[in-house]
């Protein structure tokens, strides 16, 4: 039964938070009266006698141990109560000794050692400071009953939790013994007799007798219709229902059929199940024997209905556009069965527990009950498992055809790669061996333990993963995207957070915390903890985000109103505009976090040290980061070079495309990105083609022919530079004859262009018009020439004529074939 608990407990979590009240209701009342009547002076839980004896019936009820779990939670209860109003206390404290310390505060500091102060004030000191220790006996007293409460707390839940943990590890008779089972078949024997007895008994009673003649064709009736809509009447509803849904639709209209669709997993077989549920109000039949396991048929039937749902929700076998996960429609059909198998499964453990609780069987008989079911789920859940990592069905399905033409984005991510699956999977797996493992030794509490929350804690995280594509669904409709776009990550990111906030205090209670642990954290978080001078809380810390993220927003706001608005009306220059953008970035975040800080009020004047200490390593440690950070601010200041800029700086040569706090990025003439620490940038040598201005020299060097008329080569090269249209008018081209080379007579032309970028463009187009242009004059380009000399070149021609003279009468020789 204390799974079936578990499960109310979480339904009635949920509920009480959503509607903002504490679980319990009765001690926040009593709380607050406390309080109240603690104002007047007269409070209960202030009085010496009432807490003394609370106080030692707690002492009494540790010590001896034999305390029910019930009696030691109504014993927690109290000291909560009494925790809680004098912590009231405590935070308000006293408006009298406030004004009383305001008033010891006007006298000034006291005297140091051998000073003294007039008698009139230190009359007056020595008066303030008794009826200030007078005024604050109420907060002290109060403080001393808060801390002694959350002793006796913290030491009751030791006590409950270590009953709990010795509670698993009860030992029940081993399946594997044969005697086990010859003993389980007699109990489950025994048990059915006596059923058997308790229904005559029931049918006996004169309220039922005589109502029997009415409430038997009634629950016939039930009954009859409640099988045959499960059985018969449920698929055809649900087809025609299908069909009627997947009619062509977009926008609301597509989500409003989808939920529809989706809601009649809950509502068709709900409506079976409550015709089934109903025969038994309407016999009142209640046999003792299985009374419990009676009232817990509505949560098992829920527990299916749910399992059922979420199959169909997340894997949608034969409807691949609704299916939350990526998989074919064979692992889709696997993946329904088995959320199925594991709802039953759980709806079978909630009857064995209340069986239990009703003493229906004996030890045996709930070992064997249990190792069956048992060994059939952790078979299912290791299943489960691989079918939520499976990732090549969908791509098996599609043929290569297809395959090729809608290849998946490099970055996309698939939701089985998740390293969170992986985690997911391998928990489950290990959950089902641990289980079997520990049946078959006898532990069926730890077994239980083992693979309950573990299913528990994946329908809810299914459940969970559903609300989440439901809700971006719903934003999408809402914004007008389509369902291949994102959605903002600020949405997506607020989603995750909020759901996380709402089941993991669900997914604690599955794994075995209480009610009362859950709000103690809760407690811990808004109230806080104190870490030296710096106190720490949920509400500081919500502040703290929340401000910091409205100082980021305006920062960039203004960065984006000054870049698009603002500078491209002055006069400044790109590199100009770049870096006071860049320090408005830098200037607006630090502001935030200042601002986030003291909003928040965190004082941090005790990381003064800390930062001191920290400093020295970074000096030494982070050497090069901190000077390459140094080195960035003075590029955004003096700014040497800007975006931009065309640069030579260690052998590399580009445009600057990017100055951060860190490094700077060049693009090259190549279209390579080179990354250069700030600090080469600051202590090395750079050669920056457009600091001042864009314009820049350029030198042609051409070699003409010896005998060439040079007056004509200079009016060629000359008329050429003015010629073209990149090639500045002031200072004017010249022309130079540089010297006599070995083949050539050599000139040079040097000329300004109006922007150095177009060097390379200008050199081709001015050496394609001067070769055309001196060809045209007649004048040669000459190319290298040298002259080849050989000695004893008459021995050599002699020795090549003896060679080739044959005499006449030398017989021709055959050569062999």
């Amino acid at each position: 039964m204390k799974f079936l608990k578990s499960i109310l407990l979480i339904a009635v979590f949920a509920a009480v938070v959503a509607g903002g009240l504490s679980p319990d209701t009765p001690r926040a009342q009593t709380a607050d009266t406390v309080v109240a009547q603690s104002d007047a002076g007269n409070a209960e839980t202030t009085r010496r006698s009432d807490v003394d004896d609370l106080f030692r019936r707690a002492a009494t009820a540790l010590e001896g141990g034999s305390v029910s779990p019930r009696t030691l939670d109504q014993l927690r209860s109290q000291l909560v109560t009494v925790r809680d109003a004098n912590s009231e206390i405590i935070s308000r404290g006293s408006i009298r000794a406030s004004a009383l310390a305001a008033q010891l505060n006007s006298l000034g500091p006291p005297p140091a050692e051998g000073q003294e102060e007039a008698d009139v004030v230190a009359a007056r000191r020595k008066e303030l400071t008794n009826e200030l220790a007078i005024a604050n006996a109420p907060v002290r007293r109060a403080s001393e009953i808060h801390d002694e409460a959350v002793f006796f707390i913290r030491e009751v839940d030791k006590q409950l939790r270590s009953r709990q943990l010795d509670k698993l590890f009860d030992r029940y008779p081993s399946p594997l013994a044969p005697s086990t089972w010859s003993t389980g078949f007699q109990e489950i024997g025994q048990f059915f007799r006596r059923f058997e007895r308790d229904v005559q008994n029931e049918l006996a009673r004169p309220s039922v007798s005589k109502k029997l003649d009415e409430t038997l064709p009634l629950a016939l009736a039930l009954t009859l219709f409640g099988i045959l809509f499960l059985t018969v009447l449920q698929q055809p509803i649900s087809r025609a229902l299908k069909r009627y849904c997947e009619k062509p639709a977009t926008g609301v209209k597509a989500l409003l059929l989808a939920l529809l669709y989706n809601a009649s997993f809950i509502v068709l077989p709900t409506i079976g199940a409550a015709s089934l549920i109903s025969v038994f109000p309407v016999l009142d039949i209640y046999p003792n024997s299985v009374r419990t396991a009676v009232i817990a048929i509505p949560v098992m039937a829920l527990v299916v209905i749910i399992a059922n749902w979420l199959g169909h929700t997340l894997f949608a076998p034969g409807q691949s556009r609704w299916r939350l996960l990526d998989l074919g429609d064979r692992e889709a059909k696997i993946g329904l069965r088995l959320c199925q198998g594991l709802g039953v499964f759980v709806a079978l453990e909630v009857a064995v527990e209340a069986f239990e609780l009703d003493n229906a069987f004996g030890l045996s008989a709930i070992s064997i009950l249990s190792a069956s079911p048992i060994a059939v789920a952790a078979v299912m859940l290791w299943a489960l498992a691989g079918i939520i990592r499976y990732s090549d069905a969908a791509e098996r399905e599609v043929p290569e055809s297809e395959q090729t033409a809608e290849q998946p984005e490099e970055g996309s991510v698939k939701p089985q790669e998740s390293g969170f699956l992986l985690f997911l999977s391998l928990l489950m797996k290990a959950s089902a061996v641990l289980a079997v493992c520990v049946t078959l030794l006898g532990y069926v509490q730890l077994a239980r333990v083992a693979i309950l929350p573990v299913i528990m804690t994946v329908a809810q995280l299914g459940f969970g993963f559903m609300l989440y594509h439901l809700v971006l669904v719903i934003v999408k409709a809402a914004l007008g995207k389509r369902d291949d776009e994102h959605v903002p990550i600020l949405v997506a990111f607020s989603l995750i957070c909020v759901l996380t906030m709402i089941f993991t205090p669900l997914i604690a209670m599955t794994w075995g915390a209480r009610a009362t642990d859950i709000i103690e954290a809760w407690i811990l978080l808004t109230n806080g903890v104190q870490l030296g001078d710096i106190h720490l809380s949920l509400d500081s810390l919500i502040v703290l985000v929340t401000i910091f993220g409205i100082g980021v927003v305006v920062t960039r706001w203004l960065q984006n109103l000054l870049k698009g608005t603002v500078l491209p009306q002055t006069r400044m220059d790109s590199g100009a505009q770049n870096a006071l953008v860049t320090g408005t970035g830098y200037v607006g975040l630090t502001l935030a976090v200042l601002i986030a800080v003291s909003t928040a009020g965190l004082n941090l004047s005790s990381l003064a040290v800390v930062a001191g200490a920290l400093s020295v390593g970074i000096g030494f440690g982070l050497q090069t980061i901190v000077s390459n950070f140094v080195s960035g601010i003075i590029l955004l200041i003096e700014r040497p070079i800007k975006e931009g800029d065309w640069i030579e700086v260690s052998g590399q040569s580009g445009y600057v495309r990017k100055i951060s706090v860190r490094s700077t990025r060049i693009e090259t003439f190549d279209r390579h990105d080179v990354i250069v620490p700030n600090s080469d940038l600051i202590a090395g040598t750079v050669k920056n083609m457009t600091l001042t201005n864009k314009s820049g020299r350029l030198i042609l060097p051409v070699g003409v022919a010896y005998g060439s008329d040079l007056e004509k080569v200079k009016l060629i090269l000359f008329d050429a530079a003015r010629a073209h249209n990149t090639i500045a008018r002031y200072p004017t081209p010249q022309v130079l004859f540089m010297g006599l080379g070995d083949s050539s007579l050599n000139f040079e032309l040097r000329c300004f262009l109006k922007d150095i970028g177009n060097v390379m463009t200008t050199k081709s187009d001015l050496y394609f018009t001067v070769y055309n242009e001196l060809g045209k004059a007649g004048v040669e380009i000459p190319f290298p020439q040298r002259d080849l000399h050989i000695k004893d070149f008459d021995q050599l021609a002699e020795a090549l004529e003896r060679r080739q003279a044959v005499p006449a009468s030398q017989p021709a020789v055959d050569k062999p074939s």
